[in-house]
């Protein structure tokens, strides 16, 4: 009785979820000239754009030779489209108008499959940013949670928050700040962090959760030129490269194109054209609400093609999925939910199954 019960109850989310699921990756609000069919039509390319931008993790999709025998007009992939006012963090050159474009996400979804292209999971990676500044007031420093929230506009460090934070929400990547107390600066003084000290920067980072770490620093030079430099450490791997320019906008945006295109590859799948299946077992889910919050997390994973509940006894949830993708993948976007915690199960059942604790609330 209670297993038909949630069945029913799990339908019903379901058809909400398919319809909600990951809309903010398929919208894109881009500055365009006026309200013209020409920049209607030219705004419309560029959200297309930015849009598998953001869900390949490649800045450089769209020069992909797998893409290229699948692309067709960009408006036979258009769910909606219309003009909006651009905030004023959005708005850049004076333009104050925005084309809000909204693509189809299931015509998407298939042209990534039929290319066989890498896709970002919706549950998506969290990095911890090291962000150096050197100005005449203050002189080098790291930005951290707490000050960069107290800089004020026509600050050169406003400056390089603002374009960091634009470039970010551009790829719709999530980032925070380091703290940088007593602890941190015990293990990375800034004078190690401004010269890109990759030990040093590793070992600061182990405290944090996150799911990787690059840093950045940023000056104007006397020729008022902007320069710097970005670094960062991947599987031991290790990367640095230093950017100029007059545009603090145009360099933070090349330099997190070029960082993230690198760092988040390990965070993406290549969705398959047949599925595998497995089973997901959550112990400890023993109320109603509980049910509902499993049943709607795997749901809403970016790897998951299909699920059917197996059984429910007693707190244990099981659940039959066909992933889009690796197990390795599933895994670790199940435990960025936040609402398991894997473990080591002595149950002779759980071999050939994942097997979790509860720990939503």
């Amino acid at each position: 009785m209670l297993k038909r019960w949630l069945i029913g109850i799990f339908i019903c989310f379901s058809l909400a979820i398919s319809a909600s699921q990951g809309a903010d990756l398929y919208r894109v609000l881009v500055p365009v000239d006026d309200q013209t069919k020409e920049s209607r039509e030219a705004g419309i390319e560029i959200a297309f754009s930015k849009m598998l931008i953001k869900l390949t993790g490649n800045s450089q999709i769209l020069q992909s030779p797998q893409l290229k025998p699948f692309l067709i007009d960009p408006k036979a992939f258009l769910d909606s489209v219309g003009f909006n006012q651009l905030s004023d963090s959005a708005a850049k050159k004076n333009i104050a108008t925005g084309l809000d474009v909204k693509f189809d996400r299931p015509l998407v979804d298939k042209l990534l499959k039929q290319a066989q292209l890498p896709i970002i999971p919706a549950v998506r990676p969290k990095f911890l940013v090291w962000l150096m500044v050197d100005d005449i007031a203050q002189g080098r420093r790291v930005l951290d949670e707490s000050t960069s929230k107290q800089l004020q506009s026509g600050d050169h460090s406003f400056e390089l928050v603002e374009a960091f934070e634009r470039a970010m929400q551009a790829r719709s990547i999530s980032y925070f700040l380091p703290s940088y107390d007593l602890e941190d600066q015990l293990s990375l003084s800034v004078k190690d962090a401004w010269a890109m000290k990759i030990d040093p920067l590793n070992n600061a980072s182990q405290r944090y959760d996150a799911d990787g770490w690059f840093a950045l620093r940023v000056f104007k030079a006397s020729d008022g030129q902007i320069r710097g430099a970005w670094a960062y450490q991947e599987a031991g791997k290790r990367q640095m490269n230093d950017f100029y320019g007059d545009s603090m906008t145009d360099l933070i945006d090349t330099s997190v194109d070029q960082v993230l295109d690198t760092l988040l590859q390990s965070h993406t799948y290549v969705p398959q054209l047949e599925t595998d299946k497995l089973l997901v077992q959550i112990d400890g889910v023993l109320s109603y609400k509980n049910y509902q919050m499993a049943l709607r997390g795997l749901e809403q994973l970016e790897l998951v093609e299909a699920l059917q509940l197996y059984s429910v006894n007693k707190g244990e949830l099981v659940v039959a999925i066909e992933i889009n993708g690796s197990v390795e993948l599933l895994h670790a976007e199940l435990i960025r939910t936040g609402l398991v915690e894997s473990y080591l199960s002595s149950d002779n059942r759980s071999i050939g199954r994942l097997t979790y604790n509860w720990v939503g609330q």
